[in-house]
């Protein structure tokens, strides 16, 4: 013969009840963290396409602009003297690419961009500034870095001059 099951009284149920709310909210918590985890991956994702996507903009210009292509190969050549607007446009260029390394910057140091997506970017501006036609002279450095936030200053300082 089985045995008979008692009733619960009125404080079991209560404390069964909590004890179902309380795994409830464990299940609710978890649900968020794995929301807030897929949503700043997004986030991570979204932010390393529009840094992607301003670099190959302005990377564009050479191809499509013979007259920009022709300012990129003076600046790689042995004697790069640009004339007044060449050094206007030059300028603008450089300048460009420098807005697009600090927004690179700024949202790794506010977690929007990963470190394995960082790492490199920062990796490619640093060489691309320490040589080659973009090579940014200490001088340069100076007259333009008063235009970003002194840890991005700290930050190109350390990068390019071992400051």
């Amino acid at each position: 013969m089985l045995p008979t099951m008692r009733k619960l009284n009125i404080k079991e149920w209560a404390a069964l009840g909590e004890l179902a709310a309380a795994l409830a909210v464990i299940v609710s918590l978890v649900f968020v963290v794995v929301s807030v985890n897929q949503n700043t991956n997004a986030l991570q994702g979204m932010n390393d396409n529009t840094i992607f996507e301003q670099h190959t903009q302005i990377m564009n210009l050479i191809i499509a602009d013979p007259s920009m292509a022709a300012i990129f190969a003076k600046k790689s050549g042995e004697n790069p003297q640009l004339t007044e607007i060449e050094a206007v446009r030059w300028e603008r260029y450089q300048t460009s690419l420098l807005d697009i390394w600090v927004m690179a910057y700024t949202r790794h140091q506010t977690g929007l961009l990963a470190d394995d997506h960082w790492e490199p970017w920062d990796t490619y501006f640093i060489e691309m500034f320490r040589s080659g036609a973009e090579r940014l002279s200490r001088e340069r450095w100076i007259e333009l870095k008063y235009g970003f936030e002194p840890n991005f200053w700290n930050h190109v300082d350390q990068a390019l001059f071992g400051d």
